[in-house]
């Protein structure tokens, strides 16, 4: 296999649905896919949900993405292929903040590297999400 395939962008507004597709990654010597996709939902801590704005540093979020990609690459095989998309901006309920997918020979380690990268996008992307209530007001907050 060549060298693996990684696609990590940072997109205005929602993420779409070509990007919430994980078949960008098929390859003839992988069995597995795993995805996650984030979506905006309607409630958070017994609040009404509206919509959400997320805020971004787009050149240190890819660096951190790119990161994060050779993380997991190094704990679940190097000849993994990733793809993680990020949304900014406004983004509505029910459509996709983010997706991120992992082409895997077997599924264990497609599974274990989607959830890290989610897991890790929470904690160390710089990206803050403004939420909007149905009460009128609306708080930051840390990750995406």
């Amino acid at each position: 296999m060549a060298d693996p395939l990684t696609i990590t962008r940072v997109v205005d507004g929602s993420v779409s649905a070509a990007d919430c597709a994980p078949m960008q990654l098929a390859c003839v010597a992988h069995g597995a896919l795993a995805s996650f996709v984030g979506v905006v939902r309607n409630e958070h801590l017994g609040k009404g949900v509206t919509h959400i704005e997320y805020d971004c540093y787009r050149e240190m979020a890819l660096t951190v993405l790119q990161g994060l990609v050779d993380e997991v690459r190094v704990a679940h095989g190097a000849d993994l292929q990733v793809m993680v998309v990020h949304g900014t901006g406004r983004v509505e309920l029910a459509e996709a903040a983010v997706a991120i997918h992992v082409s895997s020979g077997h599924r264990p380690a497609a599974f274990a590297a989607c959830r890290q990268l989610i897991e890790r996008i929470k904690d160390d992307l710089p990206v803050w999400k403004h939420e909007f209530y149905d009460d009128g007001t609306s708080q930051w907050l840390k990750g995406s």
